[in-house]
């Protein structure tokens, strides 16, 4: 690998942080003692992961955060955003990495290159320096403390302290275990690893909403805009955490997570990024989505009756824990308690509400016989309707027409689909909401002769009736059934015919109808 230098001390040389003498700044270590000469610095920059070539420029500083001069800048080694230097010297400096990334909110490479920022004390026990959204945030913020005489560990472990409890994203109370310079957004799945990663999607998932046809300059804005606000006393103001938490609520977590393994999948590596619901909070109710009951429903108390680890804020049944048909809905709310409903094509027609119930009388459609006659369709075989009284649901704008009719041999009614069905007799209209007899069978009927058609009295249909009650026109209510095979509720069902002479006579209804 090429490291290039430039503004190198002359040997011999000192900084303004020192000397021992080896040409190398001298600094504090992290146990107060003072570390020279070389060291080597390794690491990752990611937002999702930087692409292969992304600059990684690595400037030395003075104890005081100042710059020496000296400058060396490195390539990453791949797509995962790796990048190495040697023979650097020991002590702070300040990074910064320019490039492409991968966008795990887009699922593909951004379109325009991001800066990321960092402050570190390169040193034998600190040769890992991860470059992500976190260390771009606090870098100013570490730097101001640096110059008022902090350490550099101490500066950047009260700054991102600082910074974790301002953002607001994830879990109450949440806080890093160790220094952010060692997680990772394609690391182990820890809870540090997870937190630089939902920081990073939710960041992301903000410059997204905020411009959705430019969100990799809406990124470097917002990142650089809460940086600023970081820098003089570790806050940021509300309406950027209100945007944060917005960007977090509307967060697809799990595409995200699927769009980022994949994308290291097809470089070769095979292990899955860090468990996003470990910290993200996005109903925003103090608890991980891994620990709450309700993702998406402020429920801190996290009340279960039913104790089916649904909580009773997002319960649509909190008392009943059974859910036999493994719909997602519990017995006690499902219209279909045996029977799976929660899927098209059952729950098709949302203005019918989750579980599709047509005819609103509390059965589903799909453990509904009758799914278009309320109060019916509960046993099999049943009839659906009485055609006397018509009562078949109509879908809200709709053009289709349902009637209660005949199904023929089967012996029962049910709400059907019709538009002049009667066989024969296209032309008369009115055969919709009553049944067809052929012509001579219903007293000023209408008769089909050489193509014309009078449809002004009661076309080419017979009108329902009860047996008993009398008919217009000349006609007779005869019995539809015959003795004994009338189903219950329709024994006194008839039509209007002649029942004398004609097609009709010395028969029921159902024999004679067209």
């Amino acid at each position: 690998m090429v490291v290039s230098m430039a503004g190198c001390p002359p040997p011999g040389g000192t900084t303004d942080g020192g000397s021992d003498g080896s040409g190398g700044p001298a600094t504090t270590d992290s146990t107060g003692g003072e570390e020279s000469g070389e060291v080597s610095l390794h690491g990752v920059v990611q937002k999702g992961p930087f692409i292969l070539g992304t600059s990684v420029s690595i400037s030395p500083l003075t104890a005081q955060g100042e710059p020496t001069g000296q400058q060396f800048e490195v390539p990453t080694d791949n797509d995962v955003g790796e990048f190495s230097v040697n023979a650097i010297p020991a002590g702070p400096v300040a990074l910064l990495a320019t490039g492409y990334h991968f966008d795990e909110i887009r699922g593909g490479l951004s379109t325009a290159p991001l800066s990321l920022r960092a402050l570190h004390r390169a040193g034998m026990d600190a040769s890992t320096i991860n470059l992500h959204v976190l260390g771009h945030l606090v870098e100013p913020r570490a730097r101001a403390l640096v110059v008022g005489g902090a350490s550099v560990e101490g500066a950047l472990a009260q700054a991102e302290a600082e910074a974790v409890a301002a953002l607001g994203v994830g879990k109450d109370g949440f806080t890093l275990a160790g220094p952010a310079a060692q997680a990772s957004v394609v690391g182990t799945d820890t809870d540090d690893n997870a937190y630089i990663f939902a920081l990073s999607a939710v960041v992301a998932q903000a410059a997204h909403l905020a411009d959705p046809d430019a969100p990799d300059a809406a990124l470097q804005a917002l990142l650089n805009a809460i940086s600023l606000d970081l820098a003089d006393d570790g806050a940021i103001d509300a309406a950027l955490k209100m945007q944060l938490a917005a960007a977090e609520t509307a967060l697809n977590a799990e595409e995200v997570r699927t769009s980022l393994a994949t994308y290291l999948a097809g470089l070769g590596l095979p292990q899955q990024p860090p468990e996003l619901a470990r910290i993200l909070d996005q109903d925003h109710d103090g608890l991980a989505n891994a620990d709450d009951n309700c993702d998406f429903t402020v429920n801190a108390e996290q009340e279960d009756q039913d104790g089916d680890g649904k909580g009773d804020a997002c319960d649509d049944c909190p008392q009943s824990g059974v859910d036999t048909d493994g719909d997602g809905y519990d017995d006690g709310c499902d219209n279909c308690p045996a029977v799976a409903n929660a899927e098209p094509p059952q729950a098709a027609m949302p203005q019918f509400g989750k579980l599709s119930d047509t005819d609103q009388d509390g059965l589903g459609d799909a453990c509904d016989f009758c799914p278009r006659s309320p109060g019916t369709g509960a046993v099999e075989g049943e009839s659906c309707c009485d055609p006397r009284a018509g009562g078949c649901v109509k879908d809200p704008g709709s053009t289709l027409f349902w009637a209660c009719q005949s199904t023929g041999d089967e012996l029962r009614f049910e709400c059907v689909n019709v538009f002049n069905s009667c066989p024969d007799y296209d032309s008369c209209l009115g055969c919709d909401s009553s049944t067809c007899v052929a012509p001579g069978g219903v007293a000023n009927g209408c008769k089909d002769e050489g193509g014309s058609c009078d449809c002004s009295a009661w076309s080419c249909s017979a009108a329902w009736c009860t047996v008993g009650e009398a008919c217009q026109f000349g006609n007779t209510c005869i019995p539809w059934f015959k003795p004994g095979e009338a189903p219950a509720g329709l024994e006194a069902l008839g039509i209007c015919v002649l029942a004398d002479s004609g097609p009709c006579a010395g028969k029921v209804g159902r024999e004679c109808a067209g």
